[in-house]
């Protein structure tokens, strides 16, 4: 893995500001989240550039003295490429959506994760197909300025992806092989979800592999729902190498403050955040890296929680006012001087009184 900046005096003061670290040795494994996975960073607030809660957080978000979240995620559309513009969405194409996205990650030095998917049924008729638009997203990100420097081949194939264990290998064959050729990206394989069948999924992925993958993206959506690890725990050991020499990436993963409609409300969801950093400490799992689902819904609303179905796993209200779940998700990130003025005169707390707010 190639060392995050500044590895040495991270590692020193790893437990005080909640680095997580990619290299080797004790600073391996996870303390705090260190990703977002948040798609929504280019219309915070309306628009990063302007938004109180990116302004708060800069400093705190890439190379910064406390710069604890060094990644960020995007889920993009397999072939956002091909799209032409004038879709009817007002905000732009998947394509203009990810350049916007690039370019905010840019502005505050965080280093860019992909993941692909489909999200309008239409997938990728080969895999000669599907690499053509991958090489024209990694090009196409690296002549904005921002390459890609971890692939995840397919999103959740057992799940969101919806592919066979076959199809999302050869997914994984192709990257690798165009990671290699390009030596500028490392794949990251499965990005499973830890549901109750991904056992037989995750071992008939693994023959359609021809390469050592490494790098194991998981998304322990069950195991912060029902507090318990089973899952996640037997796709670590049906690994090739039951983990050895295998990094487990929690490439994405929320609290539920909605599900599918339910308000939870902010107890719970910090419950279950709490559980995350259970997760997190457990030498059993010792994920390298781990990415939040979701900090700020777009353009001063909330995400949407309606009686037919939506999910909310944000850590931000509409008002950038932190929930209970912040302070236990970001953790010391958002130790230090109050970084939006004006939040704690509210009669809320504010990101300052972030000890208190998992009281909340």
């Amino acid at each position: 893995m190639r060392p995050v900046r500044r590895l040495q005096w991270a590692c020193s003061l790893a437990v005080w500001i909640g680095v997580l670290l990619a290299g080797s040795g004790a600073c391996a494994a996870a303390v705090y989240v260190d990703g977002i996975s948040d798609q929504s960073l280019p219309v915070w607030d309306g628009s990063f550039a302007a938004s109180p809660l990116a302004d708060g957080l800069r400093g705190r978000l890439g190379g910064g003295p406390l710069g604890q979240v060094s990644l960020a995620r995007y889920v993009l559309q397999w072939d956002a490429p091909t799209e032409a513009g004038g879709r009817p969405d007002p905000r732009g194409t998947y394509r203009e959506r990810f350049e916007a996205w690039l370019a905010d990650v840019r502005s505050v030095g965080l280093t860019p994760v992909v993941a692909l998917t489909s999200y309008d049924g239409v997938r990728p008729k080969s895999p000669s197909e599907y690499g053509l638009r991958l090489r024209e997203i990694l090009a196409e990100a690296a002549a904005l300025g921002e390459p890609i420097r971890y692939v995840e081949a397919w999103n959740e194939p057992n799940n969101q992806g919806h592919e066979s264990p076959a199809a999302a290998a050869e997914f994984a064959n192709v990257a690798h092989t165009l990671c290699t050729a390009l030596l500028a990206c490392h794949v990251i394989v499965g990005d499973f979800e830890d549901t109750r069948t991904v056992a037989g999924f995750e071992l008939a992925y693994e023959k359609g592999l021809s390469f050592p993958a490494d790098i194991w993206g998981v998304h322990p959506y069950v195991a912060l729902g029902t507090h318990n690890e089973a899952n996640l725990l037997n796709i670590k050991a049906n690994l090739p190498n039951h983990g050895v020499g295998e990094q487990i990436w929690l490439t994405e993963v929320g609290a539920f403050y909605c599900r599918a409609g339910e308000v939870r409300g902010q107890a719970r969801q910090a419950n279950d955040a709490s559980y995350l950093q259970t997760l997190i400490r457990d030498p059993a799992v010792a994920p390298a890296h781990v990415f939040y689902y979701g900090l700020l819904y777009r353009d001063h609303r909330q995400a949407p929680c309606g009686v037919g179905g939506g999910d909310d796993t944000e850590l931000f209200g509409a008002d950038d006012q932190p929930r209970a779940a912040a302070s236990v998700v970001l953790g010391p990130m958002i130790v230090g001087p109050q970084l939006i003025p004006g939040l704690s005169q509210s009669g809320s707390p504010g990101l300052f009184d972030w000890p208190n707010l998992g009281k909340a």
